[in-house]
C-alpha cells in the first residue's frame, strides 16, 4: 500500500510501530489473525530494511520485535513480483525488475498456491526460489492456514 504522495515501502515503515502497537494491544492479543507485514528490499538488502523496521520501533519507544508475537515480517528482494514469478516455475534474480508486465490474478492465484505447498511442514523452497522467499519461509509458516 501506498500512503499519500510516497513510496509504499515508506508508507510500511512509518505504520509499522503504530499497528505493531495495536497488535501488542490486548484487542491485539485476542486477534485471529497475526499482523503480517510485506515491505519490499527494493535496491536495498533484506537485512537493510528488516533493520529500518526494527529502528522504528526504537524510534517510537518500543521493544523490539519477539520471535513468539504474532507478527509476520515478509521482505521480497527485489519486489514482490520476484517472488511471483519464482513460484509460477522461473529462474529469477533478485536484481532484476520484474513488475511488468504486471501479474494476471490466475498467475497470483498459482503463485500462492506453490508457495502453500513450500510452506507445509517438511517441505521446502521449490528450485526456483531466491534466497529472500527461501529466507522466508520460517515467517510464513507463522501465518494460520
Amino acid at each position: 500500500a501506498k500512503g499519500p504522495g510516497g513510496s509504499g515501502e515508506k508508507y510500511v515503515r512509518n505504520q509499522y510501530p503504530a499497528q505493531v502497537q495495536a497488535c501488542r494491544s490486548a484487542l491485539g492479543r485476542r486477534a485471529a489473525a497475526p499482523l503480517i507485514v510485506m515491505i519490499d528490499a527494493d535496491t536495498r538488502t533484506t537485512q537493510q530494511r528488516a533493520t529500518q523496521l526494527s529502528e522504528s520501533l526504537n524510534a517510537a519507544g518500543m521493544e523490539p520485535r519477539g520471535d513468539e508475537e504474532p507478527i509476520v515480517v515478509l521482505i521480497p528482494k527485489r519486489h514482490v513480483e520476484t517472488w511471483i514469478r519464482a513460484l509460477l516455475g522461473s529462474e529469477v534474480d533478485e536484481v532484476t525488475n520484474y513488475k511488468a508486465p504486471a501479474p494476471t490474478p490466475n498467475e497470483i492465484r498459482k503463485s500462492a498456491a506453490t508457495l502453500h505447498q513450500w510452506t507445509r511442514p517438511d517441505a521446502g523452497a521449490g528450485p526456483t526460489s531466491p534466497p529472500s522467499l527461501t529466507a522466508s519461509l520460517p515467517e510464513w509458516r507463522k501465518v494460520p492456514s
